[in-house]
């Protein structure tokens, strides 16, 4: 079959291949580039121990899978994806006990009960987010606009541009809080010091309690299969092993053949 393309898309990780399902949904025909044997990016699985055992290499839970306003427009549970929600999102340990952690649950009542002299301040800094969770994602994930739920986008902007450190400090008075909010912020990867690593302990804690931090049934390649699915239903395709490492290397001198 060889074919012409209205859309090249070079890289089959999740913003890839959300790229490349967003110009197939508006009638474009597309292809998708992998540079690797294997695609999806760090969504991918292997067996890297013992056969039958998958592991995930790169990213393995996924809050946003869930909860991302275009990741929930799309029928991914029709190409095999199912999600796991364990009891707990978070349990961050402390070092006098094997039961001494604190747990960041579903319910945002029942994790601010557990944490004492805290329980109304954390219900204060994550109550208005979580009850209005799918009108912020929309406005913090989607492309730069006037936000459509501006007082709800201005409550997180105020505490997201803050040092993490400094956030924790001022809020909580006790370590349990501020070591629960110190480890969401970490998945920053940016010192906590350091101004809008709030924004990731805030957003993280919302989502716990938003939607949960699930994991794919299977291993993150999941997401990536069901992904790849859909798109192919669209009419998308996709070829691996085919390195890009300038713009001539997307160029056509001679037509494509896929199987």
């Amino acid at each position: 079959m060889t074919k012409n393309y209205n859309a090249v898309v070079v890289g089959s990780g999740p913003n890839g291949l959300a790229a490349a399902i967003t110009l197939a949904q508006a009638g474009c025909s597309v292809l998708v580039i992998e540079g690797k044997e294997t695609i999806g990016g760090g969504l991918r699985s292997a067996e890297l121990t013992l056969p039958g055992f998958i592991h995930d290499p790169c990213s393995a839970v996924h809050p946003l899978g869930m909860a991302s306003p275009f990741f929930r427009s799309l029928p991914l549970e029709r190409f095999g994806l199912h999600w796991i929600q364990p009891d707990a999102p978070l349990a961050h340990p402390f070092g006098s006990g094997e039961a001494d952690a604190v747990l960041v649950e579903r319910s945002l009542d029942a994790t601010a009960a557990r944490l004492g002299v805290d329980a109304g301040r954390y219900r204060l800094l994550m109550a208005p987010l979580v009850e209005n969770w799918a009108g912020l994602l929309g406005d913090i994930l989607g492309p730069l606009r006037w936000p459509r739920h501006p007082l709800l986008y201005a409550r997180f902007g105020a505490t997201a541009v803050l040092p993490a450190a400094g956030l924790a400090r001022s809020l909580f008075s006790a370590e349990r809080a501020r070591a629960l909010f110190a480890g969401l912020a970490s998945h920053s990867i940016m010192p906590l010091e350091q101004p809008m690593s709030a924004a990731f302990g805030v957003t993280l804690g919302l989502l716990a309690h938003g939607v949960g931090w699930p994991i794919p049934e299977g291993g993150s390649q999941r997401v990536t299969d069901a992904l790849v699915g859909y798109l192919r239903s669209l009419g998308g395709d996709l070829v691996t092993g085919w390195m890009v490492q300038r713009l001539k290397n997307c160029r056509q001198p001679t037509p494509i053949y896929l199987t």
